[in-house]
Order: structure tokens, then C-alpha cells, then sequence
């Protein structure tokens, strides 16, 4: 086969895979979305903000999870790549035992000081403590079944299964709206039965992950490894990772442990809308990301720079064109979007909150193909350790700022800044650490043209939203109008001509048709 027709198979598995977790992305978010009206009223402003702040604490560990299954998805791929099964089965074996011995620690630190600064400094109605405690027990015992499921989803990813996660993570959805809603029925406590719920269905989706993978690879069998080089990479590679991920968690559950404390779980309640608007977000772009990260590890592994050189260019025109057609308009409609969402009076806090964050969630996705690149080349101290101490001063900005007296939209002054700022270090390291990255492409090709057309959309959109008055007319206008205009410019001058191409792939070719 010839690399050109090989470049065209991986293209068109890129973009099956990308149309499955599109698919997913749509049913997740609107569900979830759903979901969280139900949460909402089922749960009140005041539990609301509880269940957050108490799940945020054990939600800062779950960087771990992420960092294991980021650094396996690592190895499986180069395995992969090399096609060496033995190699891939050793990698799983290894990690079994790293994250059983994560998942001890991880028990172990949560049922003690975890336990006590959950007790004793944040602040919970006194009424509430009780349920606020079980809650915490739920939540981390979810956390133990993410950790035991990294290996299996991590085999899925790496096989580019994108199908197996798309169907495992819409049902996981499902039940958890079902959750919601059966939460409105019952006469328990309405905070204990939902977290409780919750754990239920983790434990199914941690099943069903490592049923499908243990059927599907003979490499998903544990046989003790005992290499110790294997642990002394693994560990290495996700204690960079971890690095990494400690400080983009604390962006946010940081965040709302600080809220807590200076402005109560009012405050947290709108923060925490403003987070499942970042999670919609962060699951478009996840699904992108998904689908480009195996493709570009394994070009990596095989030394195909230039098709390396054409995915991160479309990986990143592809986020950040998506996102800024979906942001845009949410972002001028928000407080009427808020309003039909939640079905209530939702405060300026949340409407302010909400617009924030998704300035926050444009600057942030843009780090992913340089993260993904800096990952398969293994410079991953010289990647994490500057890039993330700017990431690690979120918390301590945010505090000082609230100290100094400063509302509480301070926090995304914070947050915003040193998102930018540390945006600026990753172009550094990539061009320092990368021979075949191009800061002139990267910001003559992308940033420079994206910068424009967001811009000129932007105005396009306010101009919209001032010459309609009628609230939900205007939504719908803006909803439909918006996106289509500025995917339709995106296509014809902000994309090259093997980029039209690569998004034409999404589109199914009759039988002996050609690209």
C-alpha cells in the first residue's frame, strides 16, 4: 500500500471515529444537560452546592485517573505501532498493579485527611453534615472504580474503539438522568439517593469496560510482569502527567473549595451551572481530541512527520473553529438560555459565571495537540514543569484575591490569565522540544486566520442580537444563523485545500469513490 493511500485509510478511520464520538458528544450533552434541570430542582440551590463542594473534594484525586489513563494510552499506541502484543500485554499487567496501589493510597488519604478538611473547613450547614458525609463516602468509592477501569478503557482508546466508548458513555448518561429523575419520586433524602444512585451506575459502566475489553484483546490478561523498567517508565511518564493535571484540576475544584469558604455553596451553585456548561464544552472537544490523539502518537512512533505535520495543523483548526461556533452564540444568548434551561430565575452570578467560563474553555482546549505531541515525544519534564507552575498559580491567585476583598468573578481573572500565559509557554516548549513544529505556521496558519474569523463573527452576532427583541426568536435566529455562517467561512478561506479534504472524509463515499 502506498503512504498516500495508507494516509487516506488512517484519514478516513479518523473521521468514523470522530462522526461515533460526535454522535455521543450530541446525546451526551443533551441529556446531561437535562440532567442537570432535574438535579437542580430535584436538589434545591443550597444541596446543589453541597453536592458539589463535597464531590470537588474527591474530584481533585480524579487528575490521577485521568494522568494513568492518558500515559497508558501512550504506551498502548507505541505498542501498537510497533504491532509487539507481548509488549502490550506486559504495559496492562503493570498497570493493574500501579493503579491497585493507587487506588489503596488514594483510600487510605481520603479516609483521613481528606475525611477531616471536609469536616472542619468547608463550610456545610450543620443539618446538612450528616448527608454531606455520605455523599463523600460515594464519591470516593466512584473514584476507586475509575481508577480499577484504567487499564480496560485505556486498551479501548488505544485500539481506536471509538464506538465501544461512544455506546458505554451514552448509556452511562442515560442511567444517570434516570438517577435524576427517579430522585424526584422517592421520599429518602434526595441528596444521599442521588449520590447514592450515582455509584450504582459507575459500577455497571466499570463492568461493562472491562468485560468488552477482556473479550475483545487477548491482551487484557493480567500475568505479574515484574519488570522493573516497565514500572520505573509508566510511573515516570505519569508522575509528569500527574504534574500536569494536579494544576488544570485545580483550576477549577480549586476553585470551588475557595468559593466555599469565602462566599458559601450559593456561590458554588452558580459556579457549579457554569462548570456543566464546561463539561458540554470540554466533551465536544474531548471528542476531537479523541479521535486525532491515537492517529498522531502512532505517526509519531513511526517517524511520519508529515502526516504528523497535517493532523496537529487540523487537529487544532478543528477545535478551535468548532468550539467558537458553538461558544459564540451561547455566549451572547446566555441568560435567556439559562432561563429555558433551569426553568427559574437564574441570578447575574450564573449568567456571569456561565459567559466566563467559556472564555476559559476556548483558551484551554487550544493546548491539546501540543500536549498530545509533547506526550509521544517522552520531553515531558521539560513540557509539565514550566507550563504547569504558571497552571499551579490559580489557587493562590484566587486566594489572594479574595482576601484583598474582590467579588467573587475574580476567580476567572485568575483563571483566565494564567490559562493564556501558560498557552504561551507550551508554543515555547514545542518549539524548542519539537524540530518539526513552525511557529510561523502555527500562528500564520491558525491562530492568525482563527483570531480573525472569531473576531468577525463576534461582531456579526452582536449585530444580530441588537436588531432582535423577541428573546427566544432571537436564540433560535442566533442558534441557527451564527454556526452555519461561520463554519461556511471557516470552510472556504480558513481551511487548506488537504484540510477540506480530510473533513470530507467525514462524509460517507459511495463504493469505489475517491477522496
Amino acid at each position: 500500500m502506498s503512504v498516500e493511500n495508507e494516509h487516506q485509510r488512517k484519514s478516513r478511520k479518523i473521521a468514523s471515529n470522530t462522526v461515533a464520538l460526535f454522535v455521543r458528544m450530541f446525546v451526551v450533552t443533551l441529556v446531561n444537560l437535562y440532567a442537570v434541570r432535574l438535579v437542580w430542582k430535584g436538589l434545591g440551590d443550597m444541596d446543589y452546592g453541597i453536592f458539589n463542594t463535597i464531590a470537588g473534594v474527591v474530584t481533585i484525586s480524579a487528575c490521577i485517573s485521568s494522568t494513568l489513563s492518558v500515559a497508558l494510552q501512550r504506551f498502548y499506541s507505541i505498542a501498537l505501532g510497533h504491532h509487539d502484543s507481548v509488549e502490550f500485554q506486559k504495559i496492562f499487567s503493570t498497570s493493574v498493579d500501579v493503579v491497585v496501589g493507587v487506588s489503596i493510597l488514594v483510600a487510605l488519604l481520603f479516609e483521613t485527611v481528606g475525611l477531616w478538611f471536609a469536616n472542619t473547613q468547608l463550610v456545610i450547614p450543620a443539618e446538612r453534615l450528616v448527608a454531606a458525609n455520605w455523599i463523600y463516602q460515594f464519591a470516593l468509592v466512584m473514584l476507586l472504580f475509575s481508577f480499577l477501569q484504567i487499564p480496560f478503557t485505556a486498551a479501548i482508546f488505544a485500539h481506536e474503539a471509538m464506538g465501544v466508548y461512544a455506546l458505554i458513555s451514552t448509556v452511562d448518561c442515560l442511567l444517570r438522568i434516570g438517577v435524576a429523575y427517579l430522585m424526584s419520586k422517592t421520599s429518602a433524602d434526595h441528596l444521599v439517593f442521588y449520590s447514592a444512585g450515582l455509584l450504582m451506575v459507575g459500577l455497571l459502566v466499570f463492568l461493562s469496560y472491562v468485560c468488552i475489553a477482556r473479550r475483545r484483546y487477548r491482551e487484557c490478561r493480567y500475568r505479574r510482569a515484574g519488570d522493573r523498567n516497565m514500572y520505573r517508565q509508566l510511573l515516570s511518564f505519569s508522575g509528569w502527567t500527574l504534574f500536569g493535571s494536579v494544576s488544570n484540576i485545580g483550576l477549577i475544584q480549586g476553585s470551588i473549595i475557595l468559593l466555599n469558604i469565602f462566599f458559601g455553596p450559593l456561590i458554588v451553585a452558580s459556579f457549579a451551572i457554569a462548570q456543566q456548561i464546561n463539561a458540554a464544552f470540554t466533551a465536544l472537544s474531548g471528542s476531537m481530541v479523541l479521535s486525532f490523539r491515537p492517529a498522531m502518537i502512532k505517526a509519531y512512533s513511526e517517524g511520519d512527520e508529515a502526516f504528523l505535520s497535517n493532523l496537529f495543523t487540523a487537529c487544532n483548526k478543528f477545535v478551535v473553529y468548532v468550539l467558537a461556533a458553538v461558544a459564540i452564540p451561547i455566549f451572547s444568548e446566555m441568560d435567556t438560555i439559562l432561563s429555558l434551561w433551569l426553568v427559574d430565575d437564574v441570578s447575574a452570578t450564573t449568567v456571569l459565571f456561565s459567559r466566563l467560563i467559556i472564555i476559559y474553555i476556548v483558551c484551554a482546549a487550544l493546548h491539546n495537540p501540543i500536549t498530545i505531541i509533547m506526550q509521544a515525544s517522552g520531553h515531558l519534564r521539560e513540557y509539565h514543569l514550566p507550563v504547569e507552575s504558571v497552571c499551579l498559580m490559580s489557587v493562590p491567585l484566587t486566594w489572594l484575591l479574595f482576601r484583598l476583598g474582590c467579588p467573587s468573578y475574580a476567580v476567572f481573572i485568575s483563571i483566565i490569565s494564567l490559562c493564556a500565559l501558560a498557552h504561551a509557554v507550551r508554543v515555547m516548549c514545542i518549539r524548542r522540544h519539537h524540530a518539526a513544529f513552525s511557529l510561523r505556521r502555527y500562528l500564520g496558519s491558525i491562530m492568525a486566520p482563527a483570531l480573525l474569523i472569531v473576531m468577525l463573527c463576534s461582531a456579526f452576532t452582536c449585530l444580530l442580537h441588537s436588531a432582535v427583541d423577541a428573546s427566544v426568536l432571537r436564540l433560535i435566529l442566533v442558534m441557527l444563523v451564527v454556526p452555519c455562517t461561520m463554519l461556511a467561512i471557516v470552510y472556504l478561506v480558513g481551511l487548506s485545500h488537504a484540510e477540506r479534504v480530510l473533513i470530507r472524509n467525514l462524509i460517507p463515499l459511495k463504493k469505489g469513490g475517491n477522496l
